[in-house]
């Protein structure tokens, strides 16, 4: 038999060659957990085919073995032939001899292993892949490859849904390709060289669903620090403490709210040290032997913390990541796990590290073979997700609370452990795009580095999961950027940080149902046509749609309430030419119903109590929302330690009624009473119940 084809679970079906399929390195290092069948799954299932049970037939073509679909295979091949990573050893000491790979690195060998083809339907889009979309967010038409590439695709995911609710899970560590109907019309199909055929074909009722589905197998979505979801600043280059600590107190006279400073490579001895002896430049941190304690009131690190900042460091590195995992497998360790030489800076004060991509991304050894006896061709993705892996899991058995881990490389399942930018790609439309393929493809703790010169790139910058600007060189700063610029900047840092309450309860729903933070328009408008290509628009949870980069503005069904102007708008409209107001970089609209709880302004996120929390309410018949918290720094939430409180408004008797239900689960330092302030926009008639015996206080809106 040439392949199996099983029922899993409800919502699940494995296509694989063998029947009991033996684990790869993706299952064997804990990043995919490959679900055991239940018996719940009833759908359809043919030699070829599977039938869902709303009659879809979903019909694929299995590559036998040694058959080779030769145009498609070379198309590919040369299409992808440039995007080929440069060469680089790897540190650690390997085990078994070199072999010779050059020519499958370079693109020219034939894809041997495996292949399989999706015929599709005429309406059907298709969504996914991570960053392998660099300038649309529906996916048809074209062809992809999924191996991680400095600048071109840093976070390939082998997971593509489509709009009829159905989507495939690539389980391969290595490099292959995904063609939509683009080489092989009317096919989605699979090509790849290192791997086994193993597919996950998803089926559910909604895109929501399918995402659920996938992150059950690659794990759901981390939850940051509450701190994260602020804003990160990394901080000039070259600049020394007193150069930072200077700019720090800009921030805060100037009420530019800020929670992370990020040091780039200039804050160690030795510039770009991949080494195990890397240490604080004590010319420009001045950091002894005697104040190395987080408990020391002398360093860098504290005056940062005194004053509402947390400190993340650039790291480098070039290592044999699979060596540990051996290790934790096995009990046999060649060489030193990569986090136990940081544990010092951690020590220092550091909660978090920014770990550059180039090198683990950019270079690879064709005929380096690693301490598990595979090829770097094989492991190249697997390492990706070995960073933040290892990174998070070190630092959460050091400190036992969550730590700020950002890298811009990755592969499926690094949703789990970190969080990523776009790269070094800048902070524009492409940028833009890319954040949302991500959020498609169950990554939702994704930001970009903020272009501080365009005030539409400041805006969608400071409205994604977490908000990031790099200094890096030059004059960086907000107030170098120009009047207008920097007038921006402080208006939407201010407005992110009245946000965060919103956006930090997405967090955690992201991470019990896989739905991310930013929800391109198909994912939350799946059933209209009209939104299923729209690039230059999202929403931001369910409530509020930003744009940036158009004129254009379509409004799905529904009544909308632009937040910048206060005029009204009837939902299925199109706004062919979209005038914002001066200083604002995008559309910023409020749906009817909405109920978004905010915070008054601040400059940090601890500055004050979680106690007193606002609820805007924008009343339209029937609306129910559940506001989710928790301690915000634990590991808790990996228990499902949180508090949820159901909030209802609804119109009776010609007054707006809004019932603040019970605040159901615990957290380590929950309140024991809630101050809520209520604003409701648009009507004075008012009934307020709760059923805490919290206290309630009603503000009048302007």
């Amino acid at each position: 038999m040439d392949c199996f084809v099983k029922n899993v679970k409800e919502g699940i079906v494995r296509i694989c060659r063998h029947d009991n399929m033996p684990e790869n390195y993706l299952e064997r290092y804990g990043i995919v957990s490959a679900p055991k069948p239940d018996g719940t799954s009833c759908v359809k299932l043919g030699e070829n085919s599977v039938t869902l049970k709303t009659g879809r037939k979903i019909e694929f073509d299995i590559r036998r073995k040694n058959e080779i679909w030769e145009n498609e295979e070379q198309l590919l091949l040369q299409k992808f032939k440039k995007y080929i990573p440069e060469k680089l050893s790897i540190e650690g000491r390997p085990t078994g001899e070199p072999i010779d790979v050059q020519g499958e690195a370079d693109g020219t060998e034939s894809l041997k292993k495996f292949g399989i083809s999706f015929k599709l339907t005429d309406e059907e889009k298709f969504y996914g892949l991570g960053e392998g979309g660099r300038d649309k967010i529906q996916l048809r038409g074209s062809s992809y490859q999924n191996w991680t590439v400095y600048q071109y695709n840093e976070i390939p995911i082998p997971f593509v849904m489509s709009s009829d609710n159905w989507g495939i899970f690539i389980n391969a560590q290595g490099r292959h390709f995904v063609d939509i109907d683009d080489i092989r019309k009317g096919y989605l199909t699979v090509f790849g060289n290192f791997d086994e055929l193993d597919i996950f074909l998803l089926y559910g009722d909604s895109m929501k669903q399918i995402l659920n589905l996938y992150t059950d197998i690659t794990g759901k979505s981390a939850v940051l620090p509450k701190w994260a979801y602020g804003l990160t600043y990394i901080a000039g280059i070259h600049q020394n403490q007193f150069e930072i600590l200077n700019d720090m107190k800009t921030f805060r006279e100037k009420n530019i709210p800020c929670d992370t400073i990020s040091l780039e490579p200039g804050w160690m001895t030795k510039f770009y040290d991949y080494s195990f002896e890397k240490g604080w430049n004590k010319e420009k941190f001045h950091i002894d032997s005697w104040m190395r304690s987080r408990d020391c009131p002398y360093t860098f690190p504290s005056v940062l913390r005194r004053y509402g900042f947390h400190l993340m460091l650039w790291m480098c590195m070039n290592y044999d990541l699979c060596d540990h995992e051996e290790y934790l497998i096995t009990g046999k360790e060649n060489i030193p796990s990569w986090y136990e030489h940081i544990k010092q800076f951690v020590n220092d004060g550091a909660d978090g590290f920014k770990i550059d991509p180039s090198d683990m991304v950019m270079r690879i050894n064709p005929n380096k073979i690693y301490s598990n006896g595979k090829s770097e061709l094989e492991m190249h993705n697997v390492s990706q997700v070995l960073v933040t892996k290892q990174m998070n899991l070190g630092f959460c058995e050091q400190m036992n609370k969550r730590p700020f881990i950002h890298y811009c490389g990755g592969y499926t399942g690094q949703q789990k452990w970190g969080a990523a930018t776009t790269g070094d790609n800048g902070g524009l439309e492409g940028a833009m795009i890319w954040l949302e393929n991500l959020a498609m493809s169950g990554f939702t703790n994704a930001t970009v580095d903020m272009d501080i010169y365009s005030i539409e790139a400041i805006h969608f910058a400071f409205l994604a999961p977490w908000a990031h600007h790099n200094a890096w060189a030059g004059c960086g700063q907000p107030w170098y950027a120009g009047d207008e610029n920097e007038k921006a900047y402080i208006f939407y840092a201010r407005l992110r940080y009245k946000l965060i309450p919103y956006i930090y309860s997405l967090a955690l729903e992201c991470h019990e149902t896989g739905v991310p933070i930013i929800r391109p328009m198909p994912l939350e408008y799946q059933n209209d046509k009209n939104c299923l290509e729209l690039s230059n628009q999202y929403m931001l949870g369910e409530y509020v749609l930003l744009s940036a980069f158009t004129d254009k503005v379509y409004l799905p069904e529904g009544e909308w309430i632009d937040f910048w102007t206060n005029k009204e708008y009837k939902g299925n409209t199109m706004l062919e030419h979209y005038v914002l107001p001066e200083g604002r970089g995008g559309a910023f609209f409020i749906k009817k119903g909405a109920i978004i709880p905010q915070w008054c302004e601040r400059d940090y996120t601890s500055q004050y109590s979680d106690e007193k929390t606002e609820l805007h309410f924008y009343p339209c018949g029937k609306s129910e929302y559940t506001f989710r918290e928790d301690d915000g720094e634990s590991l808790d939430y990996l228990k499902n330690k949180s508090c949820h409180t159901k909030i209802k408004c609804f119109e009776e008797d010609g007054k707006i009624k809004i019932c603040i239900g019970e605040r159901e689960g615990y957290y380590i330092n929950k309140p024991n009473r809630r101050i809520w302030e209520i604003y409701v926009h648009g009507n004075n008639k008012l009934e307020v119940s709760c059923a805490n015996g919290d206290e309630i206080q009603i503000k009048t809106v302007n």
